[in-house]
C-alpha cells in the first residue's frame, strides 16, 4: 500500500497557510489582497457560501472556497481575507464579542481565526464527522459542530479540548446539517438528515424534544431572540415556527419558496427572512405566518440570509455570485457586492497578451483586462440558456489573430465569440457529450475540438462547418468526410503543432495520439507505462502540449509524472518529476513558455511547478491556490503566468522565484530513510523564516520553511 499520501494529508490537516491580516479597515483593492508569494494579481474572489453580519454590524464576513472574505459595512469595500488550506469553507460564523471567527471546512477541520490579526488562535481536529456547521454559544466560550454520522460536539473554545459530545439522536446516526443554542445556552437544536428536529439540554446532553413533521432534510435551524420559537428550514419546501418549550408546530411556510435554503430572524423577532430556490427572498410575520413582503433580484438560489442588527438591512448571498444589501422598509437593493465566480477550468492568453479568457463551472467566459484585472466581457455559454442544470465551460482558446475566442462546454457546444464586440459569431453543436478541448490551427482556419464522447472533430471556423471527425468507429456515416479510429474513452486535451500539420490528443485511456491533419492518419501512438498509484479514477492523460519548435510534446496525467515525447519518433525522451518530487496528486495542465525553455504544470495538489526543459530540472514551485489548479498559461512575453483553479484565477510574475536547489535534501532528520519523522520535523516549523541553504527543514533552500518543503518531502516517502 502506497502511504504517502496519506500521511501528507494528515499533516496538511494539522497546518494552516495564513493568508490575509486585517490590520485596519480601509477599503482595499481585493485583486491585491494577501496574495501568495510571486503573484502579481488574483482574478475573481472564489465561490460563495455563507455570509453573516458581525455582532455589532461593522463587518460583514463572506465565505467561500478562496476563504473568508471581511467588508467593511459602511464603505462596502474589502478590507481583508482569511483563510486556511484544503476545501471550501461551509459555514462560518462570528462569536458574540467579534473577536472570533469560526468556520467548517472539509477533513474534519474546523478553524478559529482572530478578527482583528487573521492569525489561527485555534485549529481543532480528529474525528469530528465532516462538520457542516458551527455555533458559538452566547458566552463565547463554548463551540459547537454537527456533521455527517450524526455527531454533535461541544467545545471549549479556550482549551481546544471537547467537553463532551452528544450523539445522533435515539441512536439513529443521521447527518446534522445545522446547529444553534438557544439565547440563554441552555438549549442546543440540531437540523437532522432524516427530516427530524433535536432540542437537547446542553447541561446534560439529554433529548428534550424530537420535532417531527419536515419530510426531507433539515439545512437550518435557529431561535428567535427570545428563546420562545424556533425556525426550521428544510428541502421538503417548507419552513416551520416551533414552540420550543412544548416542541409543537406554531406555523408552517410553503407554496411561494421554492427549495428553502435559509433563514434569518429580525433583531425584534417580528419578521422572518428565508432565501430560497426560486431565486425570491420571502419576509414572514412570525406571528401570523403570513407573508409579508418579496424580494426580487437574484438570479438564482439564495442560500444565506441575514439581518442587520438594527432590523432595517438584510444581507443575502446567492448562486449568482452575487451578495446583496436590501432596504428592508422598501425591498429594494442598497448595495451589491460582485467579483465572486464558480470553479475555474481554463485560462488563456490573447496573442498581444493583453485579454486573458477564463471559462468556469457556472456557463460563464470573462474576459479580463490585464493591465486593470477587471473583465471586459462576460459572455454565457449557449447551453446556459438553453439547458437547465451543469453548464460548465470546460476550454476557451483564442484565434491566432485573436478575433474568435472559441469555447467549449459540459452540454458538448462549442461557441466562437466576436473578441471585440463580445458578440456570439457561431454555435457548433455534434458532440453529444462534454467538450473537455478547443485548439485553433496555427492559420486559424480550423478549430479542433476533444470529447467525452471520445471523438475529435475540426471545424472549418469561418462556417462552423464540420471538416473532419476523428472517432472510435471506422464506418462512414456520410455526414462527415472521413471517420477514424480514435481514443476509447474522453478525449482530455487536443493541441496543433505549430506546423499545422500534426494533431496530438491525450484521453482517458492513458494514450496521447498523434494524428496527421492533412489525411487524417494515425501517427503514433505514446503510452506511458507507469501507473497512478494515488488517482481513485482511471488512468488519463488530461493535457497536450508541443513545443514552439514542434519537436518535443509535453503531457501531463494521473500519474503525477510530466513526460516530454519526440514528436518524428513517438519516443519517450525526458520524464519531470521523479527526481525531484513536485506533483504529488494529478498533472491537469501542461504549457511551454514561448522560448521553449520552461514548462509550466498544474495539479490537483494545488500548485504549480516550472521546469527546465533542457535539464529536467525543477526550477520552482508556486504555492497558493487552495484547491485544484485545472489551467495555467504563459503570456506572449512569457514574464507572466495565469493559473485558474477551483478557487480563483492568480497571475505570477515568472521573474522574482527563488530556484529550487540542484540537490533536494529531503532527509530531513539525516538518518538514512525518508519516513513520517521527516514530514514531521518539516510540520513543526512551518511558517519559520530561515537562513537560505541553512536549515534542513527547508528542503528546496528558499529561504522559508512552507507547503513547498513539505510537499518534497512526502513525495520521496519510502527512499
Amino acid at each position: 500500500m502506497n502511504i504517502k499520501p496519506c500521511f501528507l494529508m494528515l499533516i496538511l490537516l494539522l497546518t494552516v497557510t495564513l493568508t490575509s491580516f486585517l490590520q485596519n479597515s480601509v477599503a482595499q483593492d481585493y485583486t491585491q489582497i494577501r496574495l501568495p508569494d510571486g503573484a502579481t494579481a488574483r482574478l475573481g474572489k472564489g465561490t460563495l457560501s455563507d455570509v453573516v453580519y458581525s455582532p455589532d454590524g461593522t463587518r460583514l464576513a463572506i465565505a467561500g472556497n478562496l476563504g473568508i472574505w471581511i467588508y467593511d459595512v459602511q464603505s462596502g469595500g474589502e478590507i481583508g481575507l482569511i483563510a486556511g488550506r484544503w476545501g471550501s469553507i461551509r459555514s462560518v460564523s462570528f462569536s458574540p464579542d467579534g473577536q472570533t471567527l469560526a468556520a467548517t471546512k472539509h477533513w474534519n477541520t474546523i478553524y478559529l481565526w482572530d478578527v482583528d490579526t487573521g492569525k489561527v488562535k485555534n485549529t481543532i481536529t480528529g474525528d469530528l464527522g465532516s462538520p457542516f456547521s458551527v455555533a458559538f454559544s452566547p458566552d463565547g466560550q463554548t463551540l459547537v459542530s454537527g456533521g455527517w454520522y450524526g455527531g454533535i460536539y461541544l467545545w471549549d473554545v479556550n482549551t481546544d479540548l471537547s467537553k463532551k459530545k452528544i450523539v445522533g439522536r435515539l441512536g439513529n446516526v443521521s447527518t446534522v446539517f445545522s446547529v444553534a443554542f438557544s439565547p440563554d445556552g441552555q438549549t442546543l437544536a440540531s437540523g437532522i438528515r432524516d427530516g427530524t428536529i433535536g432540542l437537547w439540554d446542553v447541561a446534560t446532553g439529554t433529548l428534550r424534544h424530537t420535532l417531527t413533521g419536515h419530510t426531507d432534510p433539515v439545512y437550518s435551524v435557529l431561535f428567535s431572540p427570545d428563546g420562545q420559537t424556533l425556525a426550521s428550514k428544510s428541502w421538503d419546501n417548507t419552513i416551520r415556527l416551533w414552540d420550543v418549550a412544548t416542541g409543537t408546530l406554531r406555523h408552517s411556510f410553503a407554496g411561494t419558496l421554492g427549495l428553502t435554503h435559509s433563514v434569518s430572524f429580525s433583531p425584534d423577532g417580528e419578521t422572518l427572512a428565508s432565501g430560497g430556490g426560486d431565486n425570491t427572498i420571502g419576509l414572514w410575520d412570525v406571528n401570523t405566518g403570513t407573508l409579508k413582503k418579496t424580494l426580487i433580484g437574484h438570479s438564482s438560489v439564495v442560500h444565506s440570509v441575514s439581518f442587520f442588527h438594527d432590523g432595517q438591512t438584510l444581507v443575502s448571498g446567492s448562486w449568482d455570485r452575487t451578495v446583496r444589501l436590501w432596504d428592508v422598509g422598501t425591498g429594494e437593493v442598497k448595495k451589491t457586492v460582485t467579483g465572486y465566480s464558480n470553479s475555474v477550468h481554463d485560462v488563456s492568453f490573447s496573442p498581444d497578451g493583453q485579454i486573458l479568457a477564463s471559462g468556469d463551472s457556472s456557463g460563464i467566459i470573462r474576459l479580463w483586462d490585464v493591465n486593470t484585472f477587471l473583465p471586459k466581457y462576460t459572455l454565457i455559454s449557449a447551453s446556459k440558456h438553453t439547458v437547465a442544470g451543469w453548464n460548465d465551460v470546460h476550454s476557451v482558446s483564442f484565434s491566432p489573430d485573436g478575433q474568435t475566442l472559441a469555447s467549449g462546454d459540459i452540454r458538448g457546444i462549442i461557441c466562437l465569440w466576436d473578441v471585440a464586440t463580445g458578440t456570439l459569431k457561431h454555435t457548433l453543436t455534434g458532440h453529444w457529450d462534454s467538450v473537455h478541448s478547443v485548439s485553433f490551427s496555427p492559420d486559424g482556419q480550423t478549430l479542433a475540438s476533444g470529447s467525452t464522447d471520445t471523438t475529435i472533430r475540426l471545424w472549418d471556423v469561418d462556417t462552423g462547418e464540420f471538416k473532419r471527425t476523428f472517432i472510435n468507429s471506422d464506418v462512414d456515416t456520410g455526414e462527415f468526410k472521413r471517420t477514424f479510429t480514435n481514443h476509447e474513452e474522453r478525449v482530455h486535451d487536443v493541441s496543433f503543432s505549430p506546423d499545422g500539420q500534426t494533431l496530438a490528443s491525450g484521453g482517458g485511456d492513458n494514450t496521447i495520439r498523434l494524428w496527421d491533419v492533412d489525411t487524417g492518419a494515425l501517427k503514433h501512438t505514446l503510452k506511458s507505462t507507469r501507473r497512478s498509484i494515488i488517482s481513485q479514477y482511471s488512468d488519463s492523460v488530461y493535457s497536450v502540449s508541443f513545443s514552439p519548435d514542434g519537436q518535443t510534446l509535453a503531457s501531463g496525467s494521473t500519474d503525477t509524472i510530466i513526460y516530454l515525447w519526440d514528436v518524428d519518433t513517438g519516443t519517450l525522451k525526458h520524464t519531470l518529476g521523479q527526481a525531484y518530487a513536485a506533483h504529488w496528486s494529478d498533472v491537469h495542465n501542461v504549457a511551454f513558455s514561448p522560448d521553449g525553455q520552461t514548462l509550466v504544470s498544474g495539479s490537483r495538489d494545488n500548485t504549480i511547478g516550472l521546469w527546465d526543459v533542457s535539464t529536467g530540472t525543477l526550477k520552482h514551485i508556486f504555492t497558493g491556490h487552495q484547491d485544484d489548479v485545472h489551467s495555467v498559461a504563459f503570456s506572449p512575453d512569457g514574464q507572466t503566468l495565469a493559473s485558474g483553479g477551483t478557487d480563483t484565477i492568480y497571475m505570477w510574475d515568472t521573474s522574482t522565484f527563488v530556484p529550487v536547489t540542484e540537490e533536494l535534501t529531503v532527509d530531513v532528520n539525516s538518518d538514512g530513510i525518508v519516513n513520517i519523522q521527516d514530514l514531521v520535523h518539516v510540520a513543526a516549523r512551518m511558517g519559520q523564516d530561515v537562513p537560505i541553504g541553512g536549515d534542513p527543514a527547508d528542503v528546496n533552500g528558499d529561504g522559508i520553511i512552507n507547503i513547498q518543503d513539505l510537499v518534497q518531502v512526502a513525495n520521496a516517502i519510502g527512499n
